[in-house]
């Protein structure tokens, strides 16, 4: 009786921890990487992907296996750190870009 017990507690254990991570957490980071700040004006993450509006006015749609630090660094190449107006990603990776200076890329 105690071993299917034991058994049963570890499995629940074991969900618990693999648990997809708090959407709050998500925010926070997107928010610091991607509106310089620690709050973003709107914030969705659905399985249409994760949009994200920052107070500046830059906004952000993300799908695919695009990361944050990825577009950190788009921003970095492409923008010379000086900011992302609107970013547009696919389930195909295509990427549309425009910098605040007013340029715009298709990658």
């Amino acid at each position: 009786m105690i071993k299917p017990m034991v058994t049963i507690g570890l499995v629940s254990l074991l969900a618990a921890c693999s648990s997809a991570p708090d959407p709050m957490d998500e925010r926070i980071e997107a928010a610091i990487k991607l509106c310089q700040s620690d709050s973003a004006k709107a914030f969705s993450n659905t399985v249409d992907g994760l949009r994200v509006m920052c107070h500046s006015g830059s906004s952000y749609i993300i799908r695919g296996d695009i990361s944050l630090d990825k577009i950190v660094e788009l921003d970095r190449v492409y923008c010379s750190s000086m900011g992302i107006r609107d970013f547009v990603s696919t389930k195909d990776e295509e990427i549309k870009l425009s910098c605040n200076d007013g340029s715009n890329y298709v990658l």
